[in-house]
């Protein structure tokens, strides 16, 4: 038996070729002489297959991965390096030098391969989404019975703005895609109904209210069979904000904090704070606001009473000594507020009592 490429006798022979004839001729890769890489020209996202996928990389290492990838090993080469060298770049096609070392038969041996990468920039679904506008879910934020302030709307804003900044590391759909000023409300359009709900359930947490949803029907998507929806979601501020006055059972209070599960009301007769749930909320009723608040002076107290000024009419008036007024003393500005003809006093946060 001979080597049929050098004729070489008594040795043992792969494929008709002697030990050196058939590492000579080892190619030890192959790869196809043109490439294209697909990525977002927005957010550098790779085209793989039949999805895209967010990376980190650059370009250069996205296009070393790319001919890694298209480069299959010969099954008798072994300890096989790639190092790629950029000839030249028109565009967005490249010119590469790829140098493939490795062993076959314990033999040590080099390739050059040329290479054209061609990269071709589109935008993936979600840049498309965002530059058209797309949003799954529309959060609709009204006031019950009153107009929202601009502290109301500044303090959403704020929410808004920074949960979003954080929803967007995982979801790329975590978008503002738009914010509508109207006179009833402000409606703000989310590219994510996930985000969306998460956003809204934080505002109703934080600020209270009632929440509600409501889907309506905006096509089908015929290639998975099935209906597209988006979402509306209602949230409605309370009619009262914090240091307003309510009416609830026979309690008159002040409301002093609300969130999500209650409504906290400090008891103007008692100065205890109350919880109110918003299940309660068709019961309760607006007094006054706390911009009706007025200050007056004290004039003299005792044991049992208290007497200060009315604030429009100067005339003394005594009312009656409870526990959180005890420390206030003669002269002392106090703030009052006048609800259905009847003056309430309404002490320094540090006198209200306890949650009741």
């Amino acid at each position: 038996m001979f080597c049929i490429e050098c004729g070489k006798e008594d040795e043992k022979l792969f494929e008709g070729l002697c030990h050196s004839c058939f590492a000579a001729n080892n190619k030890l890769i192959s790869i196809p002489p043109e490439l294209e890489v697909e990525v977002c020209a927005h957010c550098s996202s790779l085209h793989m297959g039949d999805r895209w996928q967010e990376t980190k990389q650059s370009e250069e290492d996205l296009v070393a991965e790319t001919i890694a990838k298209a480069s299959v090993t010969d099954v008798n080469a072994d300890d096989v390096v790639l190092e790629i060298d950029l000839i030249n770049q028109r565009g967005s096609l490249l010119e590469l030098l790829v140098k493939a070392n490795g062993t076959v038969l314990g033999v040590p041996i080099e390739r050059e391969f040329k290479v054209n990468v061609k990269i071709n920039r589109n935008a993936c679904p979600e840049c498309s989404k965002y530059a058209s506008g797309y949003y799954e879910a529309v959060l609709q934020l009204r006031a019950d019975e009153r107009l929202l302030s601009n502290e109301e709307i500044q303090t959403v804003d704020g929410i808004i703005k920074n949960l979003l900044e954080k929803l967007s590391r995982t979801n790329r759909m975590a978008y503002l895609s738009q914010r509508l000023m109207l006179k009833e409300g402000v409606d703000y359009y989310f590219g994510s109904y996930k985000a969306a709900r998460k956003i809204s359930n934080a505002l109703k947490e934080q600020m209270g209210g009632m929440m509600g949803e409501s889907p309506r029907l905006m096509g089908r998507d015929k290639s998975a069979g099935k209906d597209l929806y988006r979402i509306w979601i209602s949230l409605r501020l309370p009619m009262f904000q914090k240091g307003d006055f309510l009416a609830h059972e026979n309690h008159i209070g002040q409301v002093i904090d609300l969130n999500g599960r209650k409504i906290v009301s400090m008891d103007l007769g008692t100065l205890e704070n109350i919880s109110i749930s918003w299940r309660q909320y068709d019961n309760l009723e607006k007094v006054a606001s706390r911009e009706d608040v007025k200050t007056t002076t004290v004039t003299s107290k005792s044991p049992t009473e208290i007497q200060l000024l009315h604030p429009e009419t100067y005339q003394p008036l005594d009312l009656p000594m409870i526990l959180g007024l005890t420390d206030l003393n003669i002269g002392e500005e106090v703030e009052v507020i006048e609800i259905k003809g009847k003056l309430y006093i309404i002490p320094p946060k540090k006198d209200i009592i306890k949650d009741n």
